[in-house]
């Protein structure tokens, strides 16, 4: 909701809005043209697609996220790409003697 100092009128957030969905332009580029900071128009956006049920620009684009994994999952991950790096670190260098003996 807009606070009763905003510098933009509901009829300006819900024109803009619409003409970004419609007109299927970047709310980035409308942004700019029209001299208002980004964030600004992309929360109209979102709030105009919210307020009428709209999908949301992800869920529209089929943009997928991936699953949510924890610090730790990570941690033990990177533990085990280390341990597998330092491997293939290992086999790198004895291949590097064996080319040098055979030089």
């Amino acid at each position: 909701m807009p606070s009763n100092n905003s510098k933009y009128s509901d009829e300006m957030r819900e024109r803009t809005s619409k003409f970004i969905i419609d007109s299927g332009r970047s709310a980035t580029s409308v942004a700019e043209e029209l001299g208002i900071d980004i964030n600004t128009v992309c929360r109209w956006v979102r709030d105009f697609r919210r307020k009428n049920k709209m999908p949301t620009y992800s869920d529209e684009k089929g943009i997928v996220k991936g699953p949510r994994v924890s610090k730790d999952e990570n941690w033990i991950k990177v533990k085990e790409l280390e341990k597998e790096l330092k491997q293939k670190n290992r086999l790198l260098e004895e291949e590097r003697e064996k080319v040098e003996i055979l030089k």
